[in-house]
């Protein structure tokens, strides 16, 4: 994870206006980011002055990593060697038909963007982390960010199709010969209707709440996934089931905008540790 994520400055410019400065904000509940249209969960930037100012009201309220984003210097990714992104305030057009080619969902708002092929990235997703290794039962298991899920069955959905075109983390099961995948679309679209609950219910959450509440449903869908492919079982039911769900923790905090959730999960009891 870029260090910047780890010790957030309490006061930075906007990035699309230097002269408009915001300040960093701890609240409890879920928000639209001003800057990409994307939900979010957990510490923001806000332009506001008044006390509550993670409500609604607020004037500004930008993601962490959209706060941070830095106009000037273009972004290169390990998944895209050679390619430079851009960063701008709203994709280029045709805007209607602009999606990110992180997670597969339309980019509305602040984006990076590569004119040589056409690419683009959500400044959250911008921030999973490329290589993390997690333990279970006391064993290092390494896993990587990759730019497509090959032909293999995401361990989440179980399905290919679309989502295989997107990013998904991927890990060697040495009991069954194969990489395992999990999209991180899939994850994105679980936390979502999570997301939707708290947001348009005005429930409080706190930060990192989207995480815990998605946790149920996402481990629900997991066990329904692995239970259709019987060879999960002789490759360790319970050891895919860990990793599947702290792979869950890490992405939805990072797709949020939540990089003390992300923290949270790579460096807790049981969790993941960063590589790259």
């Amino acid at each position: 994870m870029d260090k910047k994520y780890e010790d957030l400055p309490v006061e930075v410019p906007h990035p699309t206006d230097p002269a408009h400065k915001l300040k960093l904000v701890r609240t409890t509940e879920a928000f639209v980011c001003d800057g990409c249209n994307e939900p979010g969960d957990g510490p923001r930037y806000t332009s506001a002055d008044d006390a509550d100012c993670g409500s609604r009201n607020s004037s500004i309220r930008l993601h962490t990593s959209c706060a941070l984003a830095d106009a000037a210097t273009p972004l290169q990714h390990h998944l895209f060697p050679g390619r430079a992104f851009v960063f701008l305030p709203k994709p280029p057009p045709p805007v209607d038909d602009t999606v990110c080619d992180a997670c597969g969902d339309p980019a509305l708002g602040f984006v990076y963007h590569c004119f040589e092929k056409n690419l683009d990235l959500h400044p959250c997703c911008t921030s999973l982390p490329p290589t993390v290794t997690a333990t279970v039962q006391s064993e290092l298991v390494p896993l990587e960010l990759c730019d497509k899920a090959s032909r293999r069955h995401c361990a989440f959905c179980g399905e290919k199709g679309r989502r295989k075109r997107f990013w998904a983390y991927r890990w060697y099961n040495a009991n069954e010969r194969r990489h395992v995948y999990v999209h991180v679309a899939c994850m994105r679209k679980a936390a979502g209707r999570t997301w939707d609950e708290d947001y348009y219910h005005e429930r409080v959450g706190g930060g990192g709440g989207i995480v815990r509440a998605s946790m149920p449903a996402i481990e629900a869908a997991v066990q329904k996934s692995l239970a259709r492919n019987a060879r999960s079982s002789r490759g360790g039911f319970a050891r895919v089931m860990k990793i599947v769900t702290t792979v869950a923790q890490i992405v939805i905090a990072a797709i949020f905008g939540n990089p003390l959730g992300m923290i949270s999960a790579l460096v807790g009891p049981g969790g993941f540790f960063l590589q790259g």
